[in-house]
């Protein structure tokens, strides 16, 4: 198999550290996990990721120290333009969807190759799907590169009758974000703090209610709001 689901326990023991600083940073939203059953669960394959990438810039014997810390606030409105809102995606199929997107990134010269920055994303889709459950996907490449993107950005696409694309609850999914980024740990501040989004309640319903590329914006502005507001 690609993946593997592992316990809480299991993760300490991984990155060797204690249970209390596991809980500790799932309760702040630092590392990438989903809570099934009342339990909190968490892909090997995304915390590979998430391991290589924060490996990749700070030397590893401070890696305790750094993945303990809290990160500054990620304005995601500003990461938001409507030429990059995709309402509605013309696409049918999962690649179609990959390929229009990356188009609209390539358009708005975002990324400098889009033919390479497509592969990279399909060859991440083909080791586990990014589609997290109730409609939502988060596309992004593996490892962030200055090779090819020139801004960090999120575009998003609306799809209204809803693509498969092999979410693990089988549902079609309507909302894609795509994750654009140069840097390693802006990628990871951006994914973190999307993920947070999705977890609030209401969040994924009232983000599938938008019908305006001004009415996406708008919600991202009143997030940025609240979590200024929660970090005072």
């Amino acid at each position: 198999m690609n993946d593997e689901i592992l316990t809480l326990a299991e993760v300490a023991e991984y990155l060797k550290l204690s249970d209390k600083t596991i809980l500790k940073m799932v309760k702040n939203q630092e590392i990438p996990c989903a809570k099934i059953a009342n339990q909190w669960r968490f892909s090997k394959l995304a915390l590979n990721d998430w391991l290589t990438s924060k490996m990749a810039v700070i030397p590893q014997n401070d890696l305790s120290r750094l993945i303990e810390k809290e990160y500054d606030s990620v304005p995601l409105s500003r990461l938001l333009d409507e030429d990059n809102i995709i309402l509605p995606l013309i696409s049918t199929t999962q690649e179609d969807v990959i390929r229009e997107m990356a188009e609209n990134a390539f358009a708005s010269k975002l990324i400098s190759d889009k033919e390479y920055f497509i592969k990279k994303l399909m060859e991440r889709e083909e080791l586990i799907s990014t589609s997290i459950g109730s409609g939502i996907a988060i596309p992004h490449i593996r490892e962030a590169s200055a090779k090819v993107v020139k801004e960090a950005k999120i575009i998003i696409g609306v799809s209204e009758k809803g693509i498969d694309f092999s979410s693990f609850d089988g549902e079609l999914t309507h909302l894609f974000f795509l994750l654009i980024s140069d840097s390693e740990v802006v990628h990871l501040r951006i994914l973190s703090k999307i993920s947070q989004i999705f977890r609030k309640e209401g969040a994924i319903e009232i983000l599938r209610s938008i019908q305006s590329k001004k009415g996406f914006i708008q919600y991202f502005i009143e997030v940025d709001r609240d979590f200024l507001i929660q970090e005072k």
